[in-house]
């Protein structure tokens, strides 16, 4: 099992692209930076719990901390994280088998937590 931990607010999956007038599709930097940022709380994760990046199926729990009550959708939050672990906790995100999750407030904490199991 490997549980990774962090303090940012997750981004939402259908925020994440921007399309430009002559119809190319980039990354904004708010995105690289969350992006980035799970990436390397996940390498951390991983060294301290000797976790090598896994090819087998996996079974990926997250909780999610919002700091308001603004309604917001779970399932959004998923793709964002399970993208920027790639290559890292696992070789690719297609290996998730099973989803678990949950939200819940707390005002002016944001955050997250993951726990992948192989399956």
């Amino acid at each position: 099992m490997l549980l990774i931990a962090g303090d940012k607010k997750v981004l939402m999956k259908k925020n994440r692209m921007k399309v430009t007038r002559q119809g190319r599709v980039y990354k904004p930097s708010e995105t690289k930076h969350f992006e980035a940022y799970v990436k390397s709380v996940a390498a951390v994760a991983c060294a301290e719990q000797d976790w090598d990046c896994t090819t087998s199926d996996v079974h990926f729990t997250m909780t999610v901390v919002f700091g308001d009550k603004r309604k917001r959708d779970l399932q959004n939050c998923f793709a964002s994280v399970c993208d920027a672990l790639e290559g890292i906790v696992y070789e690719n995100d297609s290996q998730i088998k099973f989803i678990t999750g949950s939200k819940m407030y707390m005002k002016g904490v944001w955050g997250f937590r993951i726990m992948v199991n192989v399956c």
